[in-house]
């Protein structure tokens, strides 16, 4: 068997080669196949921190989703009324018998937040006030108030 110089000089080099990769430590032990993406459990999201606010506590992401863009009907021990609350924020609030005014609203976990501008039946309007927000579906109580979707 007669080798030719080309022939010792891809052997040596295959030899060097394959003797690298093994004191690198590339094939492990492991055989097993890594996963495919399919495979793979879904990601958990990652809490920085635990949730704001008490156990049982309607988030104010939450009463956000609830109230944007709906009319809602409330009974108060003094008025009733309907109030309107936009997605940015502001507010159009009838009061039975007495007439209309604007207003702001924000949310706040557990709280709703409203500023209602003067108005006749109002004259130095009402600086923005927070009340506990409670309840479900389509039955909410913020403060002493009682609100049911105004269909």
């Amino acid at each position: 068997m007669t080798m030719t110089l080309k022939t010792l000089a891809s052997l040596a080099t295959a030899t060097f080669l394959l003797a690298g990769c093994t004191s690198m430590n590339v094939f492990k032990d492991d055989n097993t196949p890594p996963p495919l993406a399919n495979d793979l459990p879904p990601e958990e999201p990652v809490l920085v921190a635990p949730p704001a606010g008490k156990p049982g506590e309607i988030k104010a992401a939450q009463i956000n989703k609830i109230l944007s863009g709906k009319s809602w009907k409330w009974t108060a021990p003094k008025f009733s009324g309907v109030t309107l609350y936009a997605n940015d924020g502001s507010s159009l609030i009838e009061v039975t018998g007495k007439g209309t005014t604007t207003g702001k609203w924000m949310a706040k976990d557990g709280q709703l937040c409203e500023k209602i501008e003067p108005a006749p039946f109002l004259p130095g309007g009402q600086p923005m006030q927070c009340r506990a927000f409670s309840g479900n579906g389509e039955n909410f109580r913020v403060g002493n108030a009682n609100f049911t979707l105004a269909l």
